[in-house]
């Protein structure tokens, strides 16, 4: 609420086609003024000029643009009032320069870049602010009252443009991309002689229909130039996921979001929220295989033929999104006794979504729908074993905001999925573990062979006070035991009915130690469908920032005992102990040229299970161009009951006729995520990310629950008829069967590196040089130590990858 320490005055001008802003930051210290060159959408720590633009003026949308003072850009959208998305980028220019007055600035902005509906006289919301680094100080033309979660609703009003239409707007950025790999060699092997090549073209498209609506379309579309996905070892029930990076399903994609609407506030406690849509399930590995003795080549992902999304408003409070994708029918390459042959491992796909959102009451009210569809057309029978032949999805969401000054915030989804598929895909799908049906103790779900399609429904209800001091926060959910969205979104676990209340209170006046703090309580617990409690939790964290800008954090939770109906895999329900976790964290003045932090994790139950882990934290700016972040870590767990496998066995009338084996797992993990960046001008960076990553595990005490509901063990030993130890080559095996050899320890090593040099030669048209390494390394047997891991990981086998790609962008 206090004037700005320096003085900024800024300008507006229009002519047909382009919004032009203008503006003299001063500043009576030139010398400290601190700008970042970095490339688009990627600086930080620097001296800024911001501003908002609502076209619609609906007071909760719009684009943002930024520029520091030595030219670096950010620029992105809008949404929920106070959201803000820097995965769209416009095309548009700007420049900046320091002078012994302070720092002024151009942009340059088309209004093809903009939506408007066509007026005789246009009211615009228009945001104006500016970024003192060395202050942590930031200024607008409006007042943003602490504690409020607020943005374009804030806007000020923009008169006094006429006369302007809003503008054609299609554009064309083809693309063409060659690549080279140097692969380790395999003796003997067809598909790996030490080198492969490959070329590609192809292109995106974006048309604007009307004023508002805008397609954009993808051909054949090349990631080559995104950052590859950073090495993890998984084991438990959950898969993998990673953050989408490909610039097309990135771009624009708030407009897809489901249920997030109204409340700026959406915390989650021990309840995973199902997307409706992950974008990464498009172009996703094949889910065939084939067996044999021969040699296989199969492609690591399903091509993208063609994508395309519809996006925009009608009015000024009717959004719309559509998308629709296709990917290719997919072949391994199998040399079987020197007969070649293709063998299909995916079938041709079709993914559909359909999303839309009106606005009542100048975004105090809101109700959006959302559909999705995937279809699959087979020619391989077995594929039907393991997919589903098609998939609906649909779900209408809502907000509404209470009280004349919005001080609280009210949102709600319902959704529903239905799959459909064979026999025996289906009986599978009841198998997952987002199911679990075959669970032999649970009173509402069985597998049910006979059946053709699943079909289930969820919802969320979340409260949250938007004002003040205190917070409020408390959420309301259910995902019945046949919810499952995979096939287009994302569903970690069904069958869970989740609450959780947090209350809090925010300090935000600076004192004479602290510039600021926050502490909260929350609580939140799990039921499943048969009304067992299989999770709760009590929480307790908080953070502060001190008077030198330094900050320190820390969350902590504590469980009491409970069952649970996951830790056997759709196994009957044990004991899932009581137990505690504490983590810590501290970082060093953000403004300052060398920024640091570190933290540290612990926790355990009374059993012995217990973790340990830390990480620090440092980035270095050399210069104005010249940034480096290392971040590594290091993680160890003893998990007292790791599942292994389950074996039919009738005389465990106890366990429903199975035995769960189980072992203790003492796990170690090291990795770094190191990043160099150089950046010469906004237009022109190299960009480099380095990830060693070794686990390494032991397991002992082989042994399987007593019975059911406890946490008492059958412990495995030399005499014990079950599981027998081969001393000689210090291992475990299954007595009774044969194949089953358990591993006494593990170590998966992976070094990954990656450099990017990105050159926009005009605007939106981009020249990119890839260098990709990758290499890992499972072993079972030897010396299986972190520390062995960490040593060897340069002398790790590698794949090389040179990949060049050029796009040149057409526009009108």
């Amino acid at each position: 609420g206090k004037l700005s320490t320096e003085k900024t005055e800024a300008w507006i001008g229009v002519d047909d086609g382009v919004l032009y802003i203008g503006a003299r930051c001063w500043d009576s210290q030139p010398d400290s003024i601190v700008g970042l060159m970095g490339r688009r959408d990627n600086f930080a720590n620097s001296d800024e000029f911001q501003i908002g633009i609502d076209a619609y003026n609906d007071k909760r949308s719009g684009f943002f643009f930024v520029i520091n003072p030595v030219g670096a850009i950010i620029d992105g959208t809008i949404s929920n009032d106070s959201w803000l998305d820097e995965n769209w980028d416009g095309i548009w220019e700007a420049k900046a320069q320091i002078d012994d007055q302070g720092w002024t600035l151009e942009m340059r902005i088309p209004f093809s870049q903009l939506r408007f509906d066509k007026q005789d006289e246009y009211v615009w919301g228009i945001g104006i602010g500016r970024k003192i680094q060395r202050r942590d100080e930031q200024s607008f033309t409006t007042f943003y009252p602490r504690g409020e979660s607020v943005l374009a609703s804030k806007f000020a009003e923009l008169h006094g443009i006429k006369n302007i239409n809003p503008p054609r707007r299609m554009e064309f950025i083809p693309y063409a991309a060659s690549g080279y790999s140097s692969l380790p060699d395999e003796k003997d092997n067809p598909y790996y002689l030490g080198s492969d090549a490959y070329g590609r073209v192809g292109g995106d498209i974006k048309i604007g229909i009307g004023s508002n609506l805008t397609i954009d379309a993808t051909i054949n579309p090349d990631f080559g130039q995104v950052e590859s996905d950073p090495a993890s070892l998984n084991l438990s029930d959950f898969e993998t996921i990673y953050g989408e990076k490909r610039p097309f399903f990135v771009e624009g994609s708030s407009i897809f979001t489901f249920g997030t609407g109204g409340p700026s506030n959406r915390m989650g406690f021990n309840f995973s929220e199902p997307d409706f849509f992950y974008s990464r399930r498009v172009g996703q590995p094949p889910h065939g295989w084939i067996e044999t003795d021969g040699w296989v080549k199969s492609p690591s992902n399903s091509s993208i033929l063609g994508a395309a999304k519809l996006s925009g408003k009608i009015g000024s409070d009717l959004s719309i999104g559509a998308f629709s994708a296709i990917t290719e029918r997919e072949f391994a390459e199998v040399d079987e006794d020197s007969v070649a042959f293709a063998h299909e491992v995916e079938p041709v796909a079709y993914f559909n979504m359909f999303r839309m959102l009106k606005e009542f009451n100048n975004g105090n009210q809101g109700f959006g729908i959302l559909a999705t569809r995937v279809d699959r057309n087979f020619e391989a029978d077995y594929l039907t074993e393991v997919l589903s032949k098609n998939s609906t999805a649909f779900g209408l969401d809502g907000w509404t905001f209470i009280g004349k000054e919005r001080d609280w915030a009210l949102s709600a989804w319902l959704g529903r999925t239905i799959i459909n598929g064979t026999k025996d895909y289906i009986t599978d799908l009841q198998h997952y573990p987002q199911h679990y049906f075959q669970k032999p103790d649970a009173q509402h779900v069985e597998v049910d062979p006979t059946i053709t399609t699943l079909s289930g429904n969820g919802a969320r209800v979340i409260l949250n006070k938007e004002k003040g001091n205190v917070t409020v926060n408390a959420a309301l959910g259910y995902i019945d035991p046949s919810f499952n969205s995979n096939d287009l979104g994302l569903t970690y676990r069904s069958d869970r009915l989740n609450k959780h209340v947090v209350i809090g209170y925010n300090w935000r006046e600076p004192g004479k130690v602290l510039r600021r703090s926050d502490l909260h309580v929350a609580h939140s617990t799990n039921h499943n469908f048969d009304g067992e409690k299989i999770n709760e939790m009590f929480f307790f964290f908080g953070s502060t920032q001190l008077i030198n800008y330094s900050s320190l954090s820390f969350f902590s939770g504590w469980g009491p005992k409970t069952i649970s109906d996951t830790h056997l895999r759709g196994g009957p329900m044990v004991i899932s102990p009581d137990g505690y976790f504490i983590e810590f964290g501290y970082d060093s003045d953000y403004r300052k040229n060398i920024v640091y932090g570190g933290g540290t994790d612990f926790g355990g139950t009374p059993y012995g299970q217990k973790s340990f882990g830390g990480y620090l934290w440092s980035s270095v700016k050399l210069g104005t161009q010249l940034t480096m972040n290392l971040e590594p870590s290091f993680n160890r767990y003893t998990e007292l009951a790791q599942y292994i496998m389950e074996i039919e066995d009738s005389t465990r009338i106890d366990m429903f006729g199975k035995r769960y084996i189980l072992a203790q797992l003492d796990n170690k993990r090291f990795s770094a995520s190191i990043r160099l960046n150089y950046t010469f001008n906004p237009r022109l960076s190299l960009q480099t990310y380095i990830q060693p990553y070794v686990v390494s595990g032991t397991y002992s005490d082989y042994k399987e629950f007593e019975k059911p509901r406890t946490y008492d063990f059958i412990h495995y030993d030399e005499e014990n008829e079950w599981i027998k130890y081969d001393e000689e080559n210090d291992s475990y095996y299954i007595s009774n069967t044969s194949g089953h050899d358990l591993d006494t320890q593990f170590r998966y090593s992976s070094f990954i590196a990656n450099a990017v040099l990105r050159w926009e030669f005009r605007p939106s048209s981009t020249l990119y040089f890839v260098w990709t390494r990758n290499a890992n390394d499972w072993k079972t047997e030897g010396n299986t130590e972190l520390g062995n891991g960490v040593t060897n990981l340069l002398s790790l086998k590698t794949n090389n990858l040179f990949a060049l790609k050029v796009t040149y962008w057409f526009g009108a």
